[in-house]
């Protein structure tokens, strides 16, 4: 297909690493496509001067026409719009790129299909912007009405650009490239104070968003530790001289660099021994990514992108703003975190989710969007209501399977997906083969379930022990208007999708909508959510107390997986689907399929996650980092309360039991689970008032880690003696008849139970 790619972000001679992440995306659709560039080329980086007469140029196999263009001056603007009309002409389809690159397309459309790829953090973040820009701002993020389809490289900015189209919205991150050789890391087991000079990088703008003064304040912090920190950033920017005269004021070794070519970039990055970026705001940040992939940790500013991939132990987020010491305690746990991971292991699942191949799959998903929702030439207005892809072109439902290991009952969770006839162009099951080879998996499935065409094998290899990988690589090549998920070890009960169907019968597949089932654990009603009575539709996070359904098992529409934070927490172990729920149950329609048959969760499984014990730090970051998540944080004061009165009795209090052995209970186990529990009570104050008295002793042991461990567990096996006036009464009268009190709460589950 001959694609006619035009951005104002692309490298020239004078400035060699301006938009080289556009040039590896072009690279990258060249390998599948006929591909010419238009770069709108600001003056003050076209080669030569003036207006650049030569006009044409090729960066290695790619053809490259430059057109001087500033989007201050509207002739600049008019004469690059009457280029690129002639330009389109000859083109299959027009792959815009950055929001300027917009401007020329104002009062125009192309007669083809037209694909939109954005990065600007600006538009989620407009605080990080100057007055100027922010102005720009209002003005240019209506533009991103006209495309067929816009490409962003993150959720957070994907619902923005939401706000601003009614159109299709794609994630497509950016391509992450590895060094041909990984340099080994230098003597990651010795401790910071002790192993002579350590070496920190920032690669970025000299920016405020950027933060590097902060990056100089976390090395002059280190150095006051006894750690011999010094501090090398490569960028340019406005900050450079502030930059300079901290450094030499605070005694810190600084090194700025200026801009310098990927390949140089790359091998400071590979001299460093951690990269530090304390960013306010990012849509991706490559540079976080590109630094795990030459094998170094990371630590940098928790911001939109860099959650999809920043995980322990090579990598820590840090809030925004956070004082110097918060990030020298991060780099400093991340060293010990990380003593034993090779450049390798820190490498491998960053580069393998990241590479050339799997973006252009996902930039040809995006075009066969474009292709066939194409809106007719002239129209500006927004997308039509329904979906740009015609329903008949595909599944109803998108069955997302994920499995690890041959040894699961992966056949018979598909077979029992496949079973129920739901008419509307059916089921489609998609088999998530997690770090392991899809031709092993496809030998465990009985025959029939081979050969079946409504069956495909995806697969993933990212070298993280993680369901949320899988599931989530599933929900995101789902193009059905329904998805729903499934642990290999269970299975639907016979009806239960035409079921979960009937219950969203007449609702819109591209509004926000779940419907829940019931389900069935080894044979017995689970009862939740344990909603009022009679409630079937519109289900309420707070009144009907959704958060006690943990894992978003049931239909979910397109339009819920377009809901920022729709997305299981990625490295999560255990409990990644936490933060999921939260913010699909406060903000989607949720329906329940009370009379529908269930989803059935079967124990038949020796190496089930959600079973095995491990670390606290592991068990509980869903939960712990459920708190951070913008999602959480929107939430009404009853809605955390709620929120956080869950989280204490089923994952904090929960925890314990699970752990038996007192000597299992270390120092810092304890303090860790003290840590994360005073982290509830403060993101949801009152979330303890309705707890059983009972619970009420648990939590005060839990906060004091100096109570011993048989003390700990005798009250965690107490608080579980149902019936008994210390787990039915609350600790003040006041709230007895609470909604989240043992006697309400107890008889709703009954309630869930029998209906």
């Amino acid at each position: 297909m001959r694609v006619l790619v035009v951005t104002t972000w692309f490298p020239t001679p004078s400035s060699p690493g301006t938009g080289v992440f556009v040039a590896r995306d072009v690279s990258a659709l060249a390998d599948r496509h006929d591909v010419r560039v238009l770069h709108l080329v600001a003056p003050r980086l076209a080669p030569g001067s003036g207006e650049d007469p030569a006009g044409e140029g090729v960066r290695a196999r790619v053809p490259v026409r430059r057109l001087v263009m500033d989007p201050r001056r509207p002739d600049h603007v008019l004469r690059t719009a009457r280029v690129l009309r002639r330009e389109a002409r000859s083109a299959d389809l027009v792959h815009t790129m950055a929001v300027s690159a917009l401007l020329p397309t104002v009062r125009w459309r192309p007669a083809v299909p037209w694909v939109h790829t954005e990065h600007w953090s600006g538009l989620g973040a407009p605080g990080t912007l100057s007055a100027g820009l922010r102005l720009a701002r209002r003005v240019v993020r209506h533009l991103l009405a006209g495309p067929d389809v816009v490409a962003v490289v993150g959720e957070e900015l994907a619902a923005e650009v939401r706000r601003h189209r009614a159109g299709p919205v794609a994630v497509v991150p950016n391509i992450v490239t590895r060094p041909p050789a990984l340099a080994p890391r230098r003597r990651p087991q010795e401790p910071l104070a002790a192993r002579g000079p350590f070496e920190l990088v920032g690669v970025g703008g000299l920016i405020g968003r950027k933060d590097p003064l902060t990056a100089v304040q976390t090395a002059a912090e280190l150095r006051r530790r006894g750690v011999d920190a010094r501090l090398t950033w490569v960028g340019e920017g406005p900050l450079h001289d502030r930059v300079e005269a901290a450094a030499r004021g605070m005694g810190v070794p600084a090194r700025l660099t200026g801009p310098l070519p990927p390949e140089q970039v790359q091998a400071v990055v590979a001299e460093a021994d951690l990269f530090l970026l304390p960013s306010r705001a990012e849509t991706f940040c490559v540079a976080a990514a590109e630094a795990l992939a030459a094998g170094r940790p990371v630590v940098v500013g928790d911001s939109g992108g860099p959650r999809a991939f920043v995980r322990p132990p090579a990598g820590a987020l840090v809030r925004p703003g956070a004082p110097p010491a918060v990030w020298a305690d991060a780099v400093e746990r991340v060293w010990r975190a990380s003593a034993t991971t090779s450049a390798e292991e820190i490498a491998d699942p960053v580069a393998g989710r990241y590479g050339p191949d799997r973006y252009a799959d996902r930039v040809d998903e995006v075009y066969a969007t474009a292709r066939g929702g194409r809106r007719p030439a002239g129209d500006h207005g927004p997308a039509p209501e329904d979906h740009p892809v015609p329903e008949d072109d595909g599944p109803l439902v998108d069955f997302v399977v994920a499995t690890h290991s041959p040894d699961r009952r992966t056949g018979r969770a598909v077979a029992s997906a496949l079973t129920d006839d739901v008419g509307g162009g059916g089921v489609r099951v998609s088999v998530v083969c997690h770090n392991v080879d899809p031709g092993v998996i496809r030998a465990t499935l009985p025959q029939e379930v081979r050969d079946d065409p409504r069956v495909r094998l995806l697969e993933l290899h990212d070298g993280v022990a993680s369901p949320s990988g899988p599931f989530n690589a599933g929900l995101d090549a789902a193009t059905a208007p329904w998805a729903a998920i499934m642990g290999s070890d269970d299975t639907l009960a016979p009806g239960a999708l035409s079921g979960w169907l009937a219950a969203a019968e007449d609702l819109d597949p591209d509004d926000p909508v779940v419907v829940v089932p019931p389900l069935e654990l080894a044979g017995r009603t689970v009862p939740t959510p344990p909603v009022r009575p009679g409630r079937r539709d519109h289900l309420d996070l707070v009144r009907d107390r959704l958060s006690y359904r943990s894992a978003p098992l049931g239909l979910l529409s397109r339009g819920a997986l377009r809901l920022p934070g729709a997305r299981l927490l990625e490295g999560a172990q255990v409990g990644g689907d936490v933060p999921m729920v939260t913010a699909l149950w406060s903000r989607a329609r949720v329906v329940l399929a009370r009379d529908a048959p269930p989803y059935r969760i079967h124990e038949d499984a020796t190496d089930r996650v959600t079973y095995d014990p491990r670390p606290l730090q592991e068990q509980l970051r869903s939960v712990d980092a459920l708190w951070d998540l913008p999602a959480t944080q929107a939430l009404p004061r009853a809605a955390r309360q709620a929120l956080g009165t869950k989280v204490l009795r089923i994952h904090v209090f929960g925890s314990v039991p699970t752990r038996p052995d007192p000597a299992w209970w270390t120092p810092a186990e304890r303090a860790e689970l003290a840590r994360v529990t005073r982290r509830v009570l403060a993101a949801a104050p009152g979330c303890a008032d309705p707890l059983s008295l009972a619970d009420a002793d648990l939590l005060e042991a839990v906060l004091d880690p100096g109570l011993p461990a048989d003390r700990l567990l005798a009250l965690a096996a107490a608080r579980r003696r149902h019936g008994r006036p210390r787990t039915l009464l609350p600790s003040s009268w006041r709230h007895v008849l609470h909604r989240e009190a043992p006697l309400r709460l107890m008889a709703a589950s009954l309630a869930a139970r029998r209906s």
